[in-house]
């Protein structure tokens, strides 16, 4: 029987390969999904040894299918025990796998292959896992400028113990989960971490100095705190002196005892740099030092407790991969995974440069183009600014854009962002803005669109084993 069990899912897994090519050599078989560059063509390498492409649906996420508008609707064709007495999400009941097994059968029925980032937490994996590619998320700290409007926090300590721990237990939590698992593509940290302070909020408060949230977090620690001596170590190899550090960031100096380092780490305040081209420079020198800390920890714990699958790193903003956050992607990531939005054009210039500063493959794992519809125009709709004016735009662009991507060598897959329309009505979730969605909400096909995907997305893995090899 076990063996059966065994037999059936190697199948199922196969299948479920949007336009798997062919099986690699035997050793690529490791019975884990890989990476490898075959001819100069970057891909993913499932169980079995075949390589694919990732083409995932993002959001699945229970609150969509139970909003005030579809709520009955969602209950009468699942199931009532989809939520539990409290009017709960319900993961255990028979109603929520059926939910699940649904929505496995419509992503493949159009061509997609993965549950990608923002699979709701609340659903248990167990539902879908040994069905589809997916990704597991770690989720160890709250570093999205979103997270921050939302209250949550604080931004961690990165070099203290406390949260060397904190994340420990979090990757021995995800990995009891997920280690054993054929389908799962890799671990995920975060969601758009905002690694510099967005151009709004340096407006807002005035100030283009202090522009790094990481940094901040750490000045205002008590003297003895990791980071806040972490700091200081990085400021007595750039100045001969405490006394020269702090004319620099406009300490106050004593005319009698000078300055000591120990009385600058009991520094709270340093917004008042009178040198602000130098403090910039102690600053923009430092976060390097913060993402090697940050990847090579996470990297680290993984590795400890589960040496087999990727490690994904976090899922940036396109143009946020800066420079100083490259040599520890590099080091500590095995596949790159942006967030962009297109178009392709200016999406792919600046994967250009994260592939040549780093040689590891890239994924966009969440993006896409929408308009927002007659049910979305208080809180419009994600993929909003990419100027479609009709569904067939979204479409197209939609092509285009899969196109363009699975002609680039080193670009192994699009996890989409949305998968069932959301209206103005419904519960948010990490965005104000509404999910973008080819199913409305009650889960009828917006078939200008999914009839394009049932056609282009099947063929991705053969546009890209066609990709062009400079």
């Amino acid at each position: 029987m076990h063996t059966l069990r065994i037999s059936l899912l190697i199948a199922v897994t196969t299948l479920l390969a949007a336009g798997v090519c062919r099986a690699a050599d035997a050793e690529d078989a490791t019975g884990f999904i890989h990476v490898k560059q075959i001819d100069g063509v970057w891909w993913f390498i499932n169980a079995e040894g075949e390589k694919f492409v990732s083409i995932g649906v993002n959001h699945i996420e229970p609150h969509l299918w139970l909003a005030p508008y579809n709520k009955a609707a969602t209950l009468k064709r699942y199931g009532s025990d989809m939520v539990d007495a409290g009017g709960h999400f319900n993961t255990s009941g028979e109603a929520a796998k059926k939910w699940i097994d649904a929505q496995v059968k419509t992503t493949q029925e159009l061509g997609f292959n993965t549950f990608g980032k923002h699979t709701h937490p609340a659903i248990d994996p167990k539902l879908y896992q040994e069905q589809i590619y997916y990704i597991a998320s770690l989720d160890t700290a709250p570093l999205a400028g979103w997270q921050e409007r939302h209250g949550r926090g604080p931004r961690p300590d990165v070099f203290s113990v406390d949260f060397e721990n904190h994340v420990a237990a979090r990757v021995r939590q995800v990995t009891e989960l997920h280690r054993d698992q054929r389908n799962l593509i890799g671990y995920l940290y975060t969601d758009v971490p905002s690694w510099v302070m967005g151009r709004a909020d340096q407006m807002q408060r005035n100030d283009t100095t202090m522009i790094y949230p990481w940094i901040n977090a750490i000045l205002p620690l008590g003297e003895s705190s990791p980071g806040k001596l972490r700091w200081l170590e990085h400021l007595k190899q750039r100045y001969p002196s405490a006394k020269a550090a702090a004319k620099v960031w406009g300490m106050p100096i004593s005319p009698t005892y000078g300055i000591s380092w120990k009385e600058m780490a009991r520094q709270m305040d340093w917004s008042n740099a009178t040198d602000v081209a130098s403090a910039k420079e102690d600053m923009l020198t430092f976060m390097p030092i913060i993402a090697e800390q940050w990847y090579g920890l996470h990297d680290r714990l993984i590795r400890k407790h589960d040496p087999n699958h990727l490690i994904l790193g976090d899922k940036n903003m396109v143009m946020w991969y800066y420079d100083f956050i490259l040599p520890a992607v590099k080091k500590h990531v095995d596949v790159v995974c942006v967030q962009a939005y297109g178009p392709w054009e200016n999406d792919k210039r600046l994967c250009d440069m994260i592939y040549e500063a780093t040689g590891k493959p890239i994924f966009n794992g969440d993006g896409c183009f929408g308009l927002a519809g007659p049910n979305q125009q208080e809180w419009g709709v994600k993929g909003f600014r990419t100027g479609a004016k009709t569904i067939e735009d979204v479409a197209r662009l939609y092509e285009e854009m899969l196109r363009g991507m699975m002609a680039t060598p080193y670009y192994i897959g699009w996890h989409h962002c949305g998968y069932m329309e959301q209206w103005d009505e419904a519960e948010r979730g990490d965005s104000p803005r509404n999910e973008n969605g080819f199913l409305d909400p009650l889960e009828r096909h917006r078939t200008e669109w999914t009839d394009v995907l049932k056609a282009i997305n099947p063929k991705a893995a053969e546009l890209h084993a066609a990709a062009s090899v400079d």
